[in-house]
């Protein structure tokens, strides 16, 4: 079975959930596209390269889940400014559990780089298809509705998270918008 990151569940409501994450490690690539689907695909391609050996000592690394994408917003530096349809992403894979930031492959490719992901609450819901534009966006409102009706403060970008390769049908395939939100454990820190 696939390895994807460890979390416990202190909240469900329907598809939605409030989880606790472990800490974990992450390879990723920022990459520009138009939308996730298209800044998946090609971070996907970069980071499968390194975990299929394309890296320093050529070892290959378990394949895990989710493929997770963060939209960055861009900052126009020059004036005039001009949009040129495409936004820039973080595309990321959650590394093996049995991996450190010291025993990691090094990778060749230097748009690979890691980061370590601290333990954190995040509030997720689920939902089935393929990662179009409308699709996403519902969900971040669904989800940040109901995480205002529950009191809920939040932190950072959305993830969108896919579990599934592409060849398998949408409406069997297992998607994920996710938070990260503010704990009462987080202001005792």
């Amino acid at each position: 079975m696939t390895e994807t990151p460890k979390y416990s569940v202190s909240k469900k409501q329907n598809e939605i959930e409030v989880r606790q994450y472990f800490g974990y490690i992450q390879a990723e690539v920022t990459v520009e596209g138009e939308n996730y689907k298209s800044a998946i695909e090609r971070g996907f391609n970069l980071l499968a390269g390194y975990i299929f050996g394309n890296n320093i000592s050529k070892r290959k690394i378990e394949m895990t889940t989710p493929v997770q994408a963060s939209q960055s917003e861009k900052i126009a530096m020059t004036t005039p400014v001009t949009v040129s349809g495409e936004s820039s992403f973080i595309v990321a894979f959650i590394m093996p559990s049995e991996y450190t930031l010291e025993t990691l492959p090094q990778p060749k490719d230097t748009r690979v780089h890691f980061t370590r992901i601290p333990a954190r609450s995040m509030a997720a819901i689920r939902f089935s298809g393929y990662f179009q534009k409308d699709t996403i966006q519902k969900n971040k409102q669904r989800l940040s509705h109901w995480l205002e009706v529950q009191g809920f403060e939040t932190e950072g970008d959305f993830i969108v998270a896919g579990y599934n390769p592409p060849w398998v049908p949408g409406f069997l395939a297992r998607n994920e918008v996710l938070i990260q939100i503010k704990t009462d454990d987080d202001e005792k820190k």
